[in-house]
């Protein structure tokens, strides 16, 4: 499903403002006027980032990272691997990939059929019980405890955690969703009915929803299918040091 004319201009200032650019800086791109590559100069970043949506690009990040990325074509650019290797080809600079994502977005609500063998708790302390569950790897960029909102699936029977979503408001725009699930429960469709949930809730307050998959992970990508999300571009973030 095409994004609606005014959703693509909340992305946009969404992630000018995250980028602390212009507000109107991106709505080029997000008009789809604008297909080259914008380049935002942060000499006080503490990374660098590419992002890919609706047919163009912005790259954010000190004078020296923009003047070495002039030559590089954006496929090459959205990969985790190039960032690093021009960071580090600087000199001392230190680099550390902080992950290459999808972005996908929905203005409309997915469906949801209720269930009637599992209860939503919107309490952190049960988000923590499910995190508990999972490898510390699955932990990494989802922080659901954490998240503003949290929907978390339990059992009818015993309360025990299933699965998870919650979400963070970027800029005041933008509901960014992470889902986590318990290891022992994935493939059977928790994950897409919590997100659903999350979703759900995230348009109803007035948010564009946001969901960002590892281009790794097939499984969350095809949730973000399910799910009615349109692909609509990437996102490639280095550190610029250790920490």
């Amino acid at each position: 499903m095409d994004l609606e004319t005014g959703t693509r201009a909340i992305i946009a200032l969404a992630w000018a403002r995250r980028l602390r650019m212009a507000d109107s800086a991106l709505a080029s791109v997000a008009m789809g006027v604008d297909e080259v590559r914008i380049n935002h100069r942060d000499d006080d970043a503490t990374a660098v980032t590419f992002v890919r949506f609706m047919g163009g690009s912005v790259l954010a990040g000190p004078q020296w990272l923009l003047r070495a990325a002039a030559g590089v074509h954006d496929e090459e650019l959205a990969a985790e691997s190039t960032l690093l290797g021009l960071i580090r080809a600087h000199g001392d600079v230190a680099a550390r990939g902080l992950g290459e994502y999808l972005l996908y977005y929905a203005d409309h609500p997915p469906a949801v059929e209720e269930s009637t063998t599992t209860l939503v708790s919107h309490e952190p302390a049960t988000a923590l019980e499910l995190e508990a569950l999972c490898p510390r790897d699955d932990l990494a960029g989802v922080h659901l405890a954490e998240r503003a909102k949290t929907f978390t699936l339990v059992a009818e029977e015993g309360h025990a955690p299933l699965s998870g979503a919650g979400y963070t408001v970027w800029e005041g725009l933008v509901a960014d969703l992470a889902v986590l699930t318990a290891p022992a429960l994935r493939r059977h469709g928790l994950g897409t009915y919590i997100a659903a949930i999350a979703a759900d809730h995230a348009l109803s307050e007035g948010f564009v929803a946001q969901f960002s998959a590892e281009v790794s992970n097939k499984a969350a990508q095809l949730m973000a299918d399910a799910l009615g999300f349109t692909l609509t571009g990437s996102l490639t973030r280095a550190s610029l040091g250790d920490d």
